[in-house]
């Protein structure tokens, strides 16, 4: 567990509060922080209802929705915990249990949104919004991508989904070896003459075949160059959110014993996108090992630091996820990624809060803005004065050193 700290606490929630109700006349679900994405799926299912869990079924709703919420249809209705929660019942470091909302405790609901593991209580509840659930459909493209087509379809697949319409889509891409996904490899070693594969999952939520079309119809326009790489094409289909589910579990391995890291940024939107993914070029192509994967998605996240402590745009979310399974690999097999991560640093804007590293510093970056983070630290030293929860000083040193990074690069 690399985010616990030498001398910490441990609070383990898995029993506190695990079921999930629906009052029909709010319209609102409560549930514990222990709740699995697949649990809420499988109890909204049950009540017709949507609301924007996460799209990995074994993720708790705790870590989820303190970090944000990158949640289904985030490009449109924004992160999960700034347009859909509307209370949290809170355990603060003096003992109490309290109720935040944006009518009490005003301070401390603003800064459990968006601190993720620096978050200074222990949630016992949280209090969601729902709406009337729709249809959810999927149109699939996969390509072989290497270093001299990279620049072609990375720019192609990114530009498609600015072209797309934001509420009621979903954009996401994925660069790995297809040798990752069968059970007959069982080493971490790449095969001899793997070729990566990229592929485009992009699903839409509407209420038919005919709206689904339209919403994904930007990758119609394939260009010629891109048309050469291109391996696969399916049509918009239907697709549940169990189908997604079961990818998920496919995408995180095949055994039970895989070991994971996690390094990513989001990109600053006034950075070119040429520049932008010459940056994060050797993030993408230079995976360690045969069960590593790229994952990309389109966010749109525009923070409002008026309303909750998530404070930093999200335009796309870039991430690699190295996975092994022989220890023997270890130490060594961190370095490669925070070392690309770190080269990426002069074209983000942040890394997104869950994948800050408070034992290694290396490939942290900014996880909040610089007033939206000065204005935690007051209501921190508030509600936590005897610092029950440390994690909140890794954010300090993330920052400090990307501020002494620009300040050396503007001399």
């Amino acid at each position: 567990m690399p985010n616990l700290i030498e001398g910490g606490i441990l609070i383990d929630t898995i029993n506190l509060n695990r079921q999930i109700d629906y009052d029909s006349v709010t319209q609102e679900i409560t549930f514990g922080p222990s709740c699995r994405v697949e649990e809420l799926a499988a109890r909204l299912k049950e009540i017709n209802r949507f609301f924007p869990h996460g799209h990995a079924p074994t993720v708790g709703s705790g870590g989820f929705l303190l970090a944000g919420g990158q949640g289904w249809f985030v490009r449109g209705w924004g992160a999960t915990n700034q347009t859909w929660l509307t209370k949290i019942e809170i355990v603060v470091p003096d003992g109490r249990t309290v109720i935040a909302s944006r009518t009490e405790n005003r301070d401390l609901f603003w800064a459990a949104r968006g601190s993720g593991l620096g978050f200074f209580g222990v949630v016992t509840r949280f209090w969601g919004r729902t709406i009337k659930t729709s249809l959810m459909w999927e149109r699939i493209l996969k390509f072989e991508i290497n270093n001299d087509n990279y620049m072609t379809l990375m720019s192609w697949a990114i530009e498609r989904g600015r072209d797309t319409p934001k509420y009621g889509t979903d954009l996401n891409l994925t660069i790995d070896y297809p040798e990752k996904f069968d059970p007959s490899y069982t080493t971490d070693t790449i095969p001899p003459g793997g070729k990566l594969h990229l592929t485009l999952n992009l699903l839409c939520y509407s209420d038919n075949i005919r709206e689904a079309r339209t919403l994904l119809s930007a990758y119609d326009k394939i260009t010629p160059e891109v048309q050469e790489s291109l391996l696969k094409m399916e049509p918009v289909q239907r697709r549940t959110v169990e189908d997604v589910f079961a990818r998920k579990r496919g995408f995180l391995g095949n055994a039970g014993n895989d070991r994971w890291q996690i390094n990513s940024i989001m990109n600053d939107p006034d950075v070119p996108l040429e520049r932008l993914l010459e940056a994060i070029k050797p993030a993408m192509l230079e995976l360690p090992t045969r069960t590593s994967s790229v994952f990309l998605c389109h966010c749109d996240i525009t923070p409002d630091e008026e309303n909750a402590c998530l404070s930093l745009p999200q335009d796309l979310y870039i991430s690699t996820i190295t996975g092994w399974t022989d220890s023997r690999l270890e130490p060594a097999i961190y370095q490669p990624m925070r070392d690309h991560y770190r080269r990426a640093f002069p074209v983000a804007v942040g890394q997104y809060i869950t994948e800050i590293d408070v034992n290694n510093d290396d490939a942290n970056n900014k996880v909040l803005s610089d007033t939206a983070l000065a204005k935690f630290l007051k209501i921190r030293e508030k509600w936590d004065p005897n610092e029950l929860f440390p994690n909140y000083k890794t954010f300090i040193r993330a920052h400090d050193k990307i501020n002494r990074m620009k300040n050396k690069a503007q001399l």
